[in-house]
């Protein structure tokens, strides 16, 4: 009886195996094209929401998101928040980026 349900547990994993497989090979082409998206929306200028906003701890300077998606940096202490400052934090190091304003470098924190 052990060997029988040995056998039907192999046959069980088996299939689950064959199932997860097929899974992945089908979800393979969608992977790619969501990084093809992903990198025209960077290319763009858009955010790609898979970091936290850039906020400057030493001066003003903030990341946000323009209603059509556009990534852009406004000044915090200032009353306009809808101008884009035109600034942008530049990436040093792998999630590290450096503030335009003062150079303040900090780690952006992944969503």
């Amino acid at each position: 009886m052990k060997g029988h349900n040995k056998k039907i547990k192999n046959q069980t994993s088996n299939a689950s195996d064959k199932k997860i497989s097929g899974l992945v090979d089908s979800m393979r082409p969608l992977a790619r094209q969501v990084m093809a998206l992903k990198a025209r929306m960077e290319a763009l200028g858009m955010f790609t929401n898979d970091r936290e906003f850039l906020k400057c701890t030493t001066c003003d300077l903030a990341e946000d998101v323009a209603v059509d998606g556009r990534l852009i940096t406004v000044h915090r202490n200032g009353t306009d928040w809808s101008t884009d400052s035109g600034l942008r934090f530049k990436e040093v190091e792998r999630d590290l980026f450096r503030c335009p304003v003062c150079g303040t470098v900090q780690k952006a924190e992944e969503l």
